[in-house]
């Protein structure tokens, strides 16, 4: 099981490697999408048509990093053709995505308005952690069944039933590496974030606008390559499961 993790990981960080500058742009164009672009104010519209669209750019993404690893030029035309052939199926996961970020939307606005009487870490706690634990309880089994589910779709020609069943086989069966891989790639994350925080923190002799603009910089490029190594896993592990099945 270590075995299978490591493998997972070294194979996402090497198709990183191969992709730095994609990958970089790939992640940079997801956050605009679905975190800059609705929370513009004139923009805000969009924010819906972007969750219904959630899957489609799913796919459009490990398909990337599928033909990158089969050593095949990426085009467009042939995903295009492919999202076109299979829209239906993958609407109705734009349509749990919306039912999902609308859950999730309800159970923290209905608890979770910051009022300003809260002025300690007890307080916090006390009043967030139900809310945070609503969610993740909510989000478990969307993720469970989202995460092979378009891939199935596009690449096993499996119904929109039959994918999201074995979506939530396939997480289930593998739960414990791909929980693993997860809390590797995040917590070697989280270990880069604190030390770029730390190394321009003894920077400060630089002028605290300059370092204050490198560090955020340097946050960003982390973010979007965070991303996009969460697609590569994404796709790494469906090919350990799935990829070799046929419908």
């Amino acid at each position: 099981m270590l075995l299978k993790v490591k493998d997972w990981t070294q194979n996402c960080l090497f198709l990183f490697s191969q992709s730095i500058r994609q990958s970089l742009f790939l992640g940079m164009l997801y956050l605009t999408i679905f975190l800059f672009f609705p929370v513009l104010p004139g923009l805000k519209f969009i924010s819906p048509i972007t969750i219904f669209l959630w899957p489609f750019i799913v796919l459009i993404y490990i398909h990337f990093y599928r033909e990158l690893d089969a050593k095949r030029d990426f085009d467009l035309q042939n995903i295009f053709n492919l999202l076109k052939t299979k829209f239906r199926p993958l609407l109705f996961l734009g349509g749990l995505a919306f039912i999902y970020a609308t859950l999730v939307s309800l159970v923290f606005y209905a608890d979770g308005e910051i009022t300003p009487d809260i002025d300690s870490y007890a307080e916090i706690s006390e009043k967030y952690l139900p809310i945070f634990t609503k969610i993740i309880l909510i989000s478990i089994p969307f993720f469970m069944a989202t995460w092979f589910s378009p891939l199935l779709i596009a690449y096993n020609q499996y119904g929109i039933l039959r994918a999201i069943k074995s979506s939530l086989a396939g997480t289930l069966m593998f739960s414990i590496p791909l929980l693993l891989g997860w809390i590797v790639l995040t917590g070697s994350f989280v270990l880069i974030i604190l030390f770029i925080s730390f190394l321009f923190s003894s920077l400060s002799f630089l002028g605290q606008n300059f370092v204050s603009f490198l560090s955020s910089l340097f946050l960003l490029l982390s973010f979007t390559a965070y991303i996009s190594i969460v697609f590569i896993f994404q796709y790494v592990s469906y090919k350990e499961i799935f990829g070799s099945l046929k419908n």
